[in-house]
């Protein structure tokens, strides 16, 4: 009977735990677009690469540590513009851990004097949940091992950029595929929406730009909003404070080296309860990007993404 009571807690355990999943934010969330949305791919018209190592909660034990990168660049497959991008991520939480790759296509139509690009993404979300429980001061374990699971995941995305004004529109998780442990648990993926725009305003008679933006994630129960303002100073050195609302205020800097290469850290603390038990959350980023070679000029929308 203990038994059976106990391998319910655990299965509640693993249940709530992706009931209540959000997909790991970023203070460098203008940097990684490509992660949460498949039609940035290649609207910059240059490849591009991009690392972060985001540490949140700093001190709390079993806070989440999470690395993604993601690469994209513009294709023209007989005769058609559009865009690829891979997308690699690793976010360990707890007992958790979740992994995942996928690959995007963006197809990009040219509407008015903007464009507009239309893109879905697919590949693996494999979780592993490793960890040990027991009744607190009996020596019985109730369970010891590792259990993992695959399965197929799939996003779909929209962009429109004109000028220095951008908008996305995205869902990450659309078919909300399950995981099922068996006799440890079910678990699923829910299904994220995003929001996001942002609008680049080079300052006349200055060395300065400014770029105001914002994201809206949800996944249907939750809304999470970023604010952010950056800002780039003679085309290498850049800043930004973003607010999260009701949980976070970061603040994030770095810069551009012989115009290809940027490297950024950002520190994040916290405004709500939570803030007590740790000592804020750290991320550091790095990227890369080029122009391929015998590619025709593209239709570039200037965006803080690419300093």
């Amino acid at each position: 009977m203990v038994r059976k009571i106990a391998a319910a807690v655990i299965t509640a355990m693993i249940t709530l735990t992706a009931a209540a999943q959000q997909d790991p934010h970023f203070s460098f969330f203008m940097f990684n677009q490509v992660g949460y949305n498949p039609a940035y791919s290649g609207t910059e018209g240059m490849i591009n690469a991009v690392a972060i190592n985001r540490n949140q909660w700093t001190g709390l034990d079993g806070a989440p540590q999470t690395t993604i990168m993601c690469v994209d660049m513009p294709v023209n497959f007989a005769g058609t513009q559009g865009g690829v991008g891979l997308t690699i991520q690793n976010d360990k939480i707890g007992f958790e851990n979740n992994f995942s790759a996928k690959i995007a296509y963006a197809y990009h139509i040219k509407v008015g004097a903007g464009m507009l690009a239309i893109a879905a993404d697919g590949g693996l979300f494999n979780k592993t949940v490793n960890g040990e429980w027991q009744f607190p001061d009996e020596a019985e374990q109730i369970f010891n091992g590792k259990c993992r699971k695959m399965a197929f995941d799939m996003g779909a995305g929209l962009y429109y950029g004109i000028g220095g004004l951008s908008f996305g529109l995205s869902s990450t998780h659309l078919l909300e595929p399950v995981l099922d442990f068996s006799e440890d648990g079910q678990t699923y993926l829910s299904r994220h929406y995003y929001f996001n725009a942002a609008y680049n305003i080079p300052l006349d008679n200055s060395l300065f730009d400014l770029t105001p933006q914002v994201i809206l994630m949800s996944d249907g129960n939750t809304l999470q909003a970023d604010i952010n303002l950056n800002f780039l100073y003679n085309k290498k050195f850049f800043g930004g404070v973003t607010y999260r609302n009701e949980d976070a205020l970061s603040v994030l800097a770095g810069l551009t080296i012989m115009g290809d290469f940027k490297a950024g850290i950002a520190y994040e603390f916290g405004i709500s309860k939570l803030r007590k038990t740790n000592a804020g959350s750290f991320e550091v980023m790095i990227g890369y990007s080029f122009m391929p070679e015998r590619s025709k000029p593209a239709q570039k929308v200037r965006s803080v993404r690419y300093l």
